[in-house]
């Protein structure tokens, strides 16, 4: 249980400066790490292994400025954005978030340290035919990821998240469900004609950070594996892309979202619904931004903020994002005036 001892204000504030210095401590130790190097630049030898096979023979090789800047890519692509999901994701569940905070940090700096260690251990070779990872460098470094890593799991006390719905979408839902709403007669004229409605939805700018982040943080994490396997981090984050921005659609023969205008998930036939409300969502409540299915629900979450919650019956919820509330409104009056002109025809 979060220990909620701030007002809605104050404890937003709270989570962005930790957000902040999650983030931002990461980018700056990696910086730190990288200027380390060029400082020992003149006693390492002219190209630096990067890589060793099985039989730990020296198989990659990169110059001080590639693994310097993989240095603090990998400490704030990985580290950082472990970190930070986990105080985003404080809604689900608030030890979760701070034990996540507490690995991320730890992850970061231990990624960060092996990258040290690589350095360390080819400093005064004329070549990499020796080069090895420095276990001093890296015992040391594992442990301080250690420390700083149980850091986070100690301070952070995030409180429970404001889930309180605001007055725009609670007077969406008003006019959406109302039976004396023009809204709904203007809902239930527009199905009777049979007419559709075509919503866009999108994440905007926050798709790029996503599909950027997780594809950087495959590519990462599958090059130092096998560096051919880095070009996993374009496909996935690829992949991400098409989830990151849909239609949904709303007409005679049901409810459907095509993601990217393309593919059509969540198609949902008139039979199968039972009502539709405009909520104020947490999209970590449903796990995640895009195509998600979490537990009893199944959404198209494209951020916080105002929804369609489909009830469907047996404890099932299909949840839409809007671009706003009154979209959200007008999409789930139709959704209502479709099911009673299919219930009243039935």
């Amino acid at each position: 249980m979060g220990e909620q001892v701030r007002c809605a204000a104050a404890e937003a504030t709270y989570n962005r400066w930790w957000l902040i210095g999650l983030f931002g401590g990461h980018l700056i130790l990696g910086i730190l790490a990288a200027t380390w190097m060029f400082t020992v630049a003149a006693r390492l030898p002219g190209e630096l292994a990067i890589h060793w096979n099985a039989k730990g023979e020296v198989d990659g090789w990169t110059s001080l400025w590639g693994i310097a800047t993989t240095t603090v890519l990998t400490m704030v692509g990985v580290g950082g954005i472990i970190a930070v999901l986990a105080v985003v994701s404080r809604g689900q569940n608030t030890l979760i978030a701070r034990i996540g905070a507490g690995v991320g940090v730890g992850f970061g700096i231990g990624a960060g340290a092996l990258m040290v260690a690589v350095v360390a251990g080819q400093i005064g070779l004329a070549d990499t035919s020796r080069a090895e990872i420095s276990g001093p460098v890296m015992g040391a470094g594992l442990g301080l990821a250690a420390v700083l890593g149980v850091l986070p799991m100690w301070l952070y006390r995030p409180g429970e998240m404001d889930r309180t719905q605001s007055p725009a979408v609670l007077a969406a839902n008003d006019v959406a469900t109302a039976a004396d709403s023009p809204l709904v007669a203007q809902a239930q004229e527009r199905a009777a004609r049979g007419e559709s409605l075509r919503v866009k939805v999108s994440m905007g700018a926050r798709a790029w950070l996503l599909c950027i982040g997780v594809g950087g943080v495959v590519a990462l994490s599958t090059y130092f594996i096998f560096p051919v396997l880095s070009v996993l981090g374009v496909a996935v984050a690829a992949i991400i892309w098409v989830f990151c921005q849909g239609t949904a659609i709303i007409g005679a023969d049901g409810v459907k979202v095509l993601a990217s205008g393309l593919w059509r998930v969540m198609p949902l036939e008139w039979k199968e619904i039972h009502k539709a409300t405009v909520e104020d969502i947490q999209a970590l409540d449903y796990g995640g931004w895009g195509f998600r299915i979490n537990g009893g629900s199944v959404g198209f979450i494209m951020g916080s903020g105002p929804a369609i919650v489909i009830d469907a019956g047996f404890h099932q919820t299909f949840v839409i994002s809007m671009p706003d509330a009154q979209t959200a409104a007008e999409a789930a009056a139709l959704v209502n005036a479709y099911v009673h002109t299919t219930t009243v025809q039935n």
